[in-house]
């Protein structure tokens, strides 16, 4: 394989870990070695030191690839040598490495500098001196390594995104020469950010799949849509709605017909107001509500859900809403006629219809309304079921009856 498909190979699978494992593999069996010691990414040297012992505790790929650069610690992205051998070059010979001594100086007087720098041991490694050495007998010969190469990065774009990587080739075999070291630090800056966008998509992917297995779980449809009306992800609960005979509102959000000159006027006004970050609410048939979400919404839900876009959530009025409805009452101070009254707007009736089951006027029933408005800092009826809606999201009710 030449050196620059090995290289390619690797920019390229920074979306995919199996293909990412092989990929760093071969290009470092480009340089003659059987695999990669370690690779790492962290703020600086001196935090990849401290948390050497962690990475040796936790050895596995995946146990690091679940938090984003952002999240300011460091991350483990190739351990070619054995947990043990890490484990002792921590605790016991990382201070006295000729190489490693060489590494830190060299990384500490060039600290203003971006880019990357390689250092080998190519210059004392067949030394009598060296090979006289307790470092070299109790720990290389022991754990069958040869020839090293160190390599790091400093001052990357993000501080979370420098690279620290070493090669070993086995006991015995040749040093790595000037060309191969030069090499290597002509292509590190590639190798670094391929390191950076492969953590960054591996994260994105496993707070995608926590966000989804959380919307699963849910008994209301959850829905969003990109800012060109078009569905990004739907739970199951909402694609169980749009199967449903009498939800044709809700299959009209499957199609990505939200901002189609031929949606309902209503639908897209709705989608209109959750661009700009507004609260709204809509009565779709098959009695059902479709409420928006703010993102503040959903961090209270702890899902953290940045692209730009609307969530929308689907709320059937035969859901449970006591537990919600009782959330506003406490939070507001409701009255218990207007805890009523509220709790027969979620299930769909009109003031009128709650005056009559009361048996008072209308004009009562509209001062409790008004009353209950004003409490709450809502201006319409639609207003408060989208409220009752968002407080369902924390205490969700059970689904309703034949409804899976």
């Amino acid at each position: 394989m030449g050196l620059e498909s090995a290289l390619t190979q690797l920019l390229g699978a920074v979306a995919d870990e199996p293909r990412w494992a092989r990929a760093l593999d071969r290009y470092a069996a480009s340089f003659r070695v059987d695999g990669v010691g370690g690779a790492f990414l962290a703020q600086s040297l001196a935090q990849l030191n401290e948390w050497g012992a962690e990475f040796a505790a936790h050895p596995q790929v995946d146990y690091w690839m679940q938090a984003p650069a952002s999240s300011g610690g460091p991350a483990l992205l190739a351990l070619g040598e054995s947990p043990q051998a890490s484990q002792q070059y921590v605790q016991h010979f990382r201070q006295v490495d000729p190489l490693q001594r060489m590494f830190e100086a060299h990384y500490t007087s060039t600290l203003e500098s971006a880019g990357a720098w390689v250092v080998a041991d190519s210059g004392f490694h067949t030394s009598r001196q060296f090979r006289q050495t307790a470092f070299y007998n109790d720990f290389l010969r022991v754990h069958g390594e040869g020839p090293r190469m160190f390599a790091g990065s400093r001052n990357s774009v993000h501080p979370n995104g420098n690279l620290f990587m070493f090669l070993f080739r086995g006991t015995g075999e040749e040093v790595f020469t000037a060309s191969e070291i030069e090499r290597f630090t002509g292509e590190f800056t590639s190798v670094q950010r391929a390191a950076f966008l492969h953590r960054e998509v591996l994260s994105l992917r496993a707070r995608t799949r926590g966000l989804e297995r959380l919307m699963e779980q849910m008994p209301l449809g959850l829905v969003f849509l990109d800012t060109a009306g078009r569905l990004l992800h739907a739970n199951a609960r909402a694609r169980r709605l749009w199967d449903h005979p009498a939800a044709a509102g809700v299959r009209a959000l499957r199609t990505g017909a939200a901002l189609q000159s031929t949606a309902d006027p209503a639908l897209r006004a709705l989608f209109l107001r959750s661009l700009a970050g507004l609260s709204g609410c809509l009565a779709l048939s098959g009695d059902i509500l479709l409420v928006s979400l703010s993102l503040h919404d959903l961090a209270a839900l702890g899902l953290r859900y940045d692209a730009p876009g609307v969530a929308w959530v689907l709320v059937e009025r035969s859901l449970d809403s006591r537990a919600a409805v009782d959330l506003v009452r406490q939070a507001y101070r409701l009255s218990e006629t207007e805890t009523l009254l509220l709790q027969a707007l979620m299930r769909g009736q009109t003031p009128q219809e709650f005056a009559d089951a009361r048996g008072v006027r209308i004009t009562t029933a509209r001062t409790q309304l008004s009353a209950l408005l004003a409490k709450t800092a809502t201006q319409r009826q639609q207003d408060l079921v989208a409220l009752v809606a968002r407080f369902m999201l924390l205490t969700p009710g059970s689904v309703p009856p034949g409804g899976d």
